[in-house]
């Protein structure tokens, strides 16, 4: 059982949400190289080509929107320092393993906080309240985000790159560095988590 946020509020099945975004490469190639030449024009063309890309990247990656501006930033900011190592492919693949890895980090983080406020005070950690309980699809955003939190990088990568952003296996592959047959292996597995893990946070029954 899959499930996305519709704009209604409904929980419907995600696969497909997004068109695939890996466009032509050759304008990003041509802008790496004038942006490694100390050109800021083409670092900032670079920047606005990409930054939906990558917020979008990271929410998909169960990032809370509160947060999301700061992941965004903090990528690019490494993409930039590391741009002297970006040896050629596609800009979004290199991108998205920045970004990705950011999310872990964060999610990393996050469960040692839970964790450690757990211990100290000897009770459940519990999730701030919504602002507003009748915005049903912001909260169902917010409920399948936490789930995304939980499941394994490996797995969070694939399913949300199928699921919520509609990639062949083809394109997977080659965005998160592994064979067709392992993304398939993944994907298998990462539904089975994010349905166990969504009952267990109640996110469906």
């Amino acid at each position: 059982m899959i499930l996305k946020v519709a704009g209604n509020g409904d929980m419907h099945a995600v696969r497909g949400m997004g068109p695939s975004i890996l466009a032509d490469n050759s304008d990003d190639l041509a802008l790496v190289e004038r942006a490694r030449r100390g050109e800021a024009t083409a670092w900032s063309t670079l920047f606005d080509a990409h930054h939906d890309f990558a917020r979008r990247t990271a929410r998909r990656l169960g990032i809370p929107d509160a947060e999301l501006d700061d992941v965004v930033q903090e990528s690019f900011l490494i993409a930039f320092k590391q741009l002297h190592r970006f040896e050629g492919g596609r800009l979004t693949t290199w991108l998205f393993r920045i970004v990705s890895n950011l999310a872990s980090n964060r999610h990393r983080r996050r469960r040692v906080r839970e964790a450690f406020l757990g211990l100290w005070s000897r009770q459940p950690v519990a999730e701030a309240p919504s602002a507003d309980h009748q915005w049903e699809a912001a909260e169902a955003q917010q409920a399948v985000g936490r789930v995304l939190s939980r499941m394994a990088p490996k797995k969070r990568e694939v399913f949300a790159l199928f699921e919520l952003e509609g990639l062949s296996g083809d394109e997977i592959a080659e965005r998160v560095g592994c064979g067709v047959a392992t993304v398939w292996t993944r994907l298998h597995h990462a539904r089975l988590d994010f349905e166990r893990l969504a009952r267990q946070q109640e996110v469906v029954r």
